[in-house]
């Protein structure tokens, strides 16, 4: 699918230099127009409701066969509402008819999806389709910290162990967030360019779905690179549309 206005709904609450991100982005993607909108729920205030619907209250349960109830989960001492992020997405569609543009929400709702794996919902930084959903919460909720952290917490007080191993994960307020945004936006981008397959099994490229929060850095802040495959396509798709605006 082809594409060239991108919208984001950002609230400056989450911390990232969407003009920085977007700047990232507009390197890779440079005839495509980006907006930067304000909140979501402050454009459609109507959503906010709706969006609540798809709150999970038990975690080892498909949405389908979810309680009644709003339930919250200890994320380390922080509680926390999770969300079905396909519901979320099903939920919000409506608010975007149209597919003139790409939307792109970032929200610090913490998006999960259930797994037939293990029977359990996992926490997501991503959701890919209209409209797409960046949580940055999940950002720092999803990929896994270092083994460390969690044999440390056993024994020590999370907020010293968060000291002791601090640079190693993105916490919440981490200016490291702004590229690892631009790394999520680029998977939704590609997303729709493949028709549905936005990541990569190269584990330098920024479109790799690192599973680890140290990998993550890496590809995403440390050495922010796109393999050679995927900047092909980036290079087919931005020939496309400079070649529909000089006919």
């Amino acid at each position: 699918m082809d594409f060239r206005y991108v919208r984001f709904y950002y609230e400056p609450s989450l911390q990232i230099d969407l003009d920085g991100t977007i700047n990232e982005i507009s390197q890779v993607f440079p005839n495509c127009i980006f907006e930067a909108c304000g909140s979501f729920f402050e454009y459609r205030p109507d959503y906010q409701m709706t969006a609540e619907r798809a709150r999970i209250s038990e975690i080892r349960q498909p949405f389908g066969h979810q309680s009644p109830g709003h339930q919250f989960f200890d994320l380390y001492g922080r509680s926390t509402a999770l969300y079905d992020g396909f519901e979320l997405q099903r939920l919000l569609a409506p608010a975007f008819p149209e597919e003139s543009f790409i939307p792109i929400i970032f929200t610090d709702l913490l998006t999960c999806t259930f797994s037939e794996e293990d029977w359990r919902y996992h926490a997501r930084a991503l959701i890919c389709g209209t409209p797409s959903v960046i949580s940055t919460t999940g950002i720092v909720e999803a990929p896994a910290k270092p083994r460390e952290f969690y044999l440390s917490i056993l024994t020590q007080n999370v907020d010293s162990v968060k000291k002791k191993l601090s640079g190693r994960f993105i916490d919440y307020g981490d200016e490291r967030m702004t590229k690892v945004a631009a790394g999520y936006v680029l998977q939704i981008l590609f997303f729709f360019i493949t028709n549905g397959d936005p990541f990569c099994e190269d584990i330098s490229c920024r479109l790799h779905n690192a599973h680890w929060q140290e990998d993550l850095i890496r590809i995403q802040v440390e050495n922010p690179a796109i393999c050679t495959k995927h900047r092909l396509l980036a290079n087919k798709f931005n020939h496309r549309l400079s070649t529909r605006e000089s006919i």
